[in-house]
């Protein structure tokens, strides 16, 4: 299945090059490199310690991996489609970078399967919480979403639990409209047709 999505993918350094041109309001993004890995850390310890019911999204692998190096590897696999785990689908991770400090994580799916197409869609990404409701998750998204067309991936399908208000507002604010419930996950289409 790879509904609004497809297998082609740029090299890291092309894409780099369309990142620099982005319009970034507040921060930016960036690939995952050795000198986040701090930052990074500090940011999952911090999601942690809020006790978010929705969990750590936009991460990656970043949870199931034993050191920072191993996830960079499994990133950097993931981003050309190799070595993939099972049911998980070609994707690239992006760190949304504030004065030179890792504050946001969204991971971008080149395609979806089926759990993704229910469930998961194109996008997860995590705001650190000191930092929400301060539109960094929108300008994030909103780069993101740049990415997304410049790499053919439309409509972009963006997911979230009914409960997580928050997201919804971020998801709505950048484009997305809604088209149904699946059990506890509202589900969002932004750009394109489906």
């Amino acid at each position: 299945m790879n509904k609004g999505g497809t297998t082609r993918f740029r090299p890291l350094d092309e894409i780099s090059f369309l990142l620099r041109g982005a319009d970034m309001e507040k921060g930016h993004l960036e690939f995952p490199d050795y000198h986040h890995e701090e930052s990074m850390k500090a940011l999952i310890q911090a999601m942690k310690d809020d006790h978010n019911p929705f969990g750590v999204n936009g991460a990656g692998s970043f949870e199931s991996c034993s050191s920072y190096q191993e996830w960079i590897s499994r990133e950097k696999k993931n981003h050309l489609g190799i070595e993939l785990e099972d049911g998980f689908v070609p994707g690239t991770e992006f760190l949304y970078v504030v004065n030179n400090q890792v504050i946001g994580c969204i991971h971008i799916r080149h395609c979806l399967n089926e759990a993704l197409f229910k469930h998961g869609g194109h996008i997860g990404y995590s705001i650190h919480p000191d930092y929400r409701r301060q539109g960094y998750a929108t300008d994030m998204l909103k780069q993101a979403l740049q990415f997304c067309q410049q790499w053919e991936i439309e409509p972009v399908l963006i997911t979230c639990h009914q409960d997580n208000v928050a997201s919804r507002k971020t998801i709505e604010k950048s484009g997305g409209v809604f088209e149904n419930q699946y059990d506890d996950i509202l589900r969002f289409w932004i750009g394109g047709k489906k």
